[in-house]
């Protein structure tokens, strides 16, 4: 009997001790990434697609109605989230296409946000898309990420994995692209469950080529374009999307499997906006990727954290990608290791105690393609060559009317600090 109190005894403070190391050591951090997905494509913002898992993390959690990202194209704003830094301080300000450029991405003596933690004693990876740099030189293991798995550019094909690479080495990954980084981060997370860790899960969806689970390449009628817009690739986008977010369900129930919620915060984003997919009703944004104008850069966020973070809260706040960095590594107690140029701010005593944000110019460069676009307030600037665009986004957020002839003295403020940025933000500096 005396034996058997003892074991069970002794069952309890592991028990104890374990929930105690996990509250006690530092903060885990998971950012999931989806690709091409814009607000109105989700319920959760009034949109079309029901993503439940989703939902339940803003209901535990808070949700960013004004968040973007640096670019409404991916490889910029990959770059920024990594570097903490505007994009055009490492050159990248469109998209990289694979091998055609070679000299194209992050140089591996740009500190980044997976080499603190790293430097720290995080345990890093990244399961999925990279895009910030094709070639070996440029690869995530370069970048301060123990582990690697996915594919170096901007797409592919949701089975035939032949150009993805596992750390350095070119190495096909089978199956459905979508449950390799949902099973390949919850593996992470299983081996990492008594060190901190930060983990990176960036998705192929809902980028295309639209194909669900049963388009096997032994099952795809000839003749189909699996890019196009149209309603059959439309359901397959809605399938993508609820897939996803049962890959985020996982993802969460495995923290609570693992007793970590309450040392893990959970960000999820999108890398740009939307492509169009969702019917014109849905629209509440003017533009989309490849555009200036807000659907281009505003994207879905939501940060969950319970116990942390206050249930049901929301951030209309002007938050933007780069701004992770800074915040991530506060968050974890290391954010005296940060590089000292960083252009993000940290907004954690607003995730966390919903303290003020400041407001601050933020500026979308796209340079030539599209010119420059600036947030000051609630006024929106768009500026290429001698086009200029002024919005006032709390009277007109779709965009539709210009003002800036109404508008002089706000108008010519923002012109120099757009010439301001184009000279001061640049390679290098």
């Amino acid at each position: 009997m005396l034996r058997m109190l003892a074991c069970l005894l002794m069952s309890f403070c592991c028990v104890v001790g374990s929930s105690l190391t996990h509250a006690d050591s530092p903060p885990n951090i998971v950012v999931i990434l989806a690709d091409d997905l814009g607000c109105c494509d989700m319920t959760l913002y009034n949109g079309w697609v029901k993503t439940p898992r989703i939902e339940q993390m803003a209901e535990q959690g808070m949700i960013f109605t004004d968040f973007h990202t640096n670019s409404s194209v991916c490889s910029p704003t990959r770059a920024a989230f990594l570097t903490g830094r505007y994009q055009q301080r490492v050159g990248i300000v469109d998209v990289i296409v694979g091998s055609r450029e070679p000299q194209s991405g992050i140089s591996p003596s740009v500190p980044t946000l997976p080499r603190v933690f790293k430097d720290h004693g995080y345990a890093t990876a990244l399961f999925g898309k990279w895009h910030c740099g094709y070639q070996d030189q440029y690869n995530p293991v370069h970048h301060g990420f123990d582990e690697f798995v996915g594919f170096l550019n901007g797409a592919t094909d949701y089975y035939k994995h032949g150009a993805w690479r596992v750390g350095l080495e070119k190495k096909d990954a089978p199956g459905y692209s979508t449950h390799i980084i949902t099973e390949r981060s919850v593996d992470f997370i299983k081996r990492n469950k008594d060190s901190p860790f930060f983990l990176y899960v960036s998705h192929a969806a809902v980028h295309n080529p639209y194909q669900t689970v049963e388009d096997t390449p032994d099952n795809r009628l000839k003749g189909e374009n699996p890019n196009q817009i149209n309603d059959k690739n439309r359901d397959k986008y809605r399938w993508m999307l609820q897939d996803l977010d049962e890959g985020v369900g996982q993802i969460l129930d495995t923290l609570h499997d693992l007793d970590l919620v309450e040392n893990t915060l959970v960000m999820f984003l999108s890398d740009n906006g939307a492509v169009g997919m969702s019917p014109k009703e849905f629209r509440k944004f003017r533009g989309g990727k490849f555009s200036h104008y807000e659907g281009g850069h505003r994207v879905p966020a939501v940060a969950w954290w319970p116990g942390k973070i206050k249930a049901g809260v929301q951030s209309d706040k002007l938050i933007v990608g780069f701004d992770l960095f800074p915040t991530l590594t506060e968050v974890a107690g290391i954010s005296k290791s940060n590089p000292e140029n960083l252009d993000g701010t940290s907004f954690k005593t607003h995730l966390l105690e919903q303290k003020d944000f400041p407001n601050r110019d933020i500026f979308f460069g796209y340079e030539p393609k599209l010119g420059t676009a600036m947030r000051r307030g609630d006024w929106k600037m768009i500026v290429k060559e001698e086009d200029v665009q002024l919005f006032n986004l709390e009277r007109d957020p779709r965009e539709l009317t210009n003002v800036a002839d109404q508008h002089p003295e706000v108008t010519r403020a923002m012109k120099q600090a757009i010439e301001r940025f184009k000279t001061n933000v640049t390679v290098g500096s």
